[in-house]
């Protein structure tokens, strides 16, 4: 098939993105004397380009189709995903600034290298070839290993970004091996074309062992990257040790793109189409709740259980999946609540990483929950924040969290997977108690004798600010938001699957 120019448009955002991290990385290079806010400004510029151009294409497409060869899907649901990876991004360059100079960081290549990680995560959203897949995903995670790591004068940055490299790699090589025998049984790594093929031959894996070994080992390779039970255990010692900005990118925009990659490749090709993964897949989704919620209980470091947190969100996020093959996706619009709660756990979670940014002491950071004791009398307004941030990510009400987690309990449920949906509960339950055990430090405990104030500044109390006015907003009058995330889930439909 030859290339078609005017197939550039749909990937208009992620060359927006691209151009940006590159004019950012030019300047840094060039001037010595050079100015981290200048440079900020010109990253959250070509964010917002993006928006503008990805929103333009949302409104343009209509009908979901293939570009460039058929290696991506230009659908609603990969500019769905689009918004939530800029969100993200954004939120990390606010919540960087000034925190870095403060921790004694002082590398150019930090904006730019968000930027980058941004565009291989949008590429992700849209892949509809396994090999655009792969690439995209490991653009992505080359330039994680190195935010991880960008603190070099701390040893558990250093010791984070040498985890995640190591457990990445495991994660890839799953992945490779997984589209080798992917191709090997098909002649394709198209995931239309796998639908395809699952459609037409009647035994399925049966008929083809290949087949059955090479989605095993996908599905090993983004229980990795999504943190799934039982692949999630560098999750809490990487989060801990990345610096936070980093990390509250990490919980947001690398697990909203490594789900969305694995919504995709499961909603379209795999699910509804085999029992048996079915029933994996509900292994691992109750798994992942009760231990990451479970896990979370003990913590004495705020960031540390927000990590095992993200744990069990990313196990409701696979609940709502278990739903789909009984459904389907035309007849459970549900589903639609996985890209809204992806949104809302973007937007609740850069919020409370807000606050963490401002908790360094003599140039390094200190997260214990201890810290928080008395932060209410102090700054109550802060407190106030963080409480709605936390109360939103157990799922209380009137939150954009309870939506959300209630969208996803509805799909479960609509597809018939009552056991798992139990499952959340219980795992729902046990987040209510540890989510609440900060908000009591803050508003009942003394302040600790050796607290230092905290380290504020503007733009992260902006992000905190817009964080909590969407998680009330959008937990208030969600119906707009919602419509939207449901069609661009629908748009899933087109390329066959559930």
């Amino acid at each position: 098939m030859m290339f078609d120019p005017g197939e550039l448009n749909f990937i208009g955002p992620e060359i927006a993105v691209f151009v940006f991290a590159l004019l950012v990385l030019v300047h840094d290079v060039m001037f010595k004397q050079r100015n981290a806010t200048i440079s900020m400004g010109v990253s959250l510029m070509g964010l917002a380009t993006a928006a503008v151009l990805n929103l333009l294409n949302m409104q343009a497409v209509d009908v979901p189709r293939e570009a460039f060869a058929g290696a991506m899907a230009v659908d609603g649901f990969g500019f769905f995903l689009n918004f939530i990876v800029l969100l993200a991004a954004a939120g990390a360059l606010l919540i960087s600034h000034d925190f870095l100079r403060r921790i004694d960081v002082d590398v150019p290549e930090f904006n730019p290298l968000v930027l980058f990680v941004a565009f291989g995560m949008m590429l992700m959203g849209s892949a509809n070839d396994l090999i655009l897949l792969f690439i995209s995903l490991e653009v992505m995670s080359l330039g994680v290993y190195v935010l991880c790591g960008i603190n070099r004068g701390e040893l558990a940055s250093a010791e984070a970004a040498l985890k995640y490299f190591v457990m990445g790699a495991f994660a890839s090589g799953f992945l490779l091996m997984g589209i080798a025998f992917v191709y090997g049984g098909i002649g394709s790594t198209r995931i239309s074309a796998v639908a395809q093929w699952f459609a037409i031959e009647g035994n399925g894996i049966a008929g083809n062992p290949l087949i059955g070994v090479g989605v095993a080992l996908l599905l090993v390779g983004f229980g990795f990257k999504v943190a799934a039970a039982p692949f999630h255990m560098w999750t809490p010692d990487v989060y801990q040790g990345a610096p936070t900005p980093v990390t509250a990118f990490m919980a947001t925009g690398v697990k909203a793109a490594a789900f969305a990659a694995l919504s995709r490749v499961l909603l379209v090709a795999l699910l509804g189409q085999n029992l048996e993964f079915h029933t994996a897949l509900w292994l691992i989704a109750a798994g992942t709740i009760l231990m990451g919620n479970i896990g979370a209980l003990v913590q004495d470091d705020l960031k540390r259980m927000l990590a095992y947190s993200s744990i069990g969100h990313a196990g409701y996020l696979l609940m709502a999946l278990v739903g789909a093959p009984a459904a389907g996706l035309a007849d459970n619009p549900r589903l639609g609540g996985i890209l809204f709660y992806l949104l809302a756990y973007t937007v609740m979670t850069v919020g409370a990483f807000a606050v963490l940014s401002f908790f360094t002491r003599d140039g390094v950071e200190d997260t214990r929950i201890s810290r928080l004791g008395g932060l209410a009398d102090r700054h109550p307004a802060v407190a106030l924040a963080l409480s709605i941030c936390l109360l939103s990510l157990a799922g209380v009400p009137p939150t954009m969290g309870f939506v959300g987690k209630f969208y996803l309990f509805a799909a479960a449920i609509e597809g018939g997977a009552i056991g798992i949906a139990v499952v959340g509960a219980i795992g729902g339950a046990i987040g209510i108690y540890y989510y609440l055990r900060p908000i009591v430090v803050m508003y009942m405990h003394p302040e600790p004798a050796d607290r230092v104030e905290l380290a504020m500044n503007p733009a992260a109390l902006g992000v905190l600010g817009v964080a909590t006015v969407a998680v009330l907003v959008f937990g208030l009058v969600p119906g707009s938001l919602i419509e939207v995330a449901q069609d661009s889930l629908l748009s899933l439909a087109a390329w066959g699957g559930v």
